[in-house]
């Protein structure tokens, strides 16, 4: 999908429970089908990182997050100490993406990887 429009497009007279995954590329209009959504009785899963590579709010997830009734916060792994991960942490050739880099490349030759605070780099 392209917009969050669509998500109305797709529903069924039936629909009880609507998924949004990767809800942090939706545009902003997210916020408001998914509201228009529970308040029509339609449980609404939403998933999405809530940070970018820069550690910084991503799109639409922080409002979202204030939104919900429920907010489950997963964590990963970090890939250089084993311990808990919150962050992801982009790779350009190897090497830590900078922070005046895009937040989306698309198409890019990049890597990301799960990192706990200590191991989150973001040169400057």
């Amino acid at each position: 999908m392209q917009k969050a429009a669509e998500i109305r497009e797709k529903l069924e007279p039936d629909t009880t429970v609507v998924g949004i995954d990767e809800a942090q590329f939706f545009d902003p209009e997210v916020l408001q089908v998914a509201e228009e959504l529970a308040s029509r009785g339609i449980r609404v899963l939403v998933a999405g990182l809530d940070t970018d590579f820069r550690g910084e709010p991503f799109g639409p997830m922080p409002v979202l997050m204030s939104m919900a009734e429920h907010v489950d916060k997963l964590h990963a792994i970090c890939m250089v100490c084993g311990d808990e991960a919150s962050r992801t942490q982009r790779l350009v050739n190897g090497k830590p993406a900078r922070f005046d880099d895009p937040v989306v490349i698309v198409g890019a030759s990049e890597m990301y990887e799960a990192r706990c605070r200590e191991h989150h780099e973001v040169p400057r």
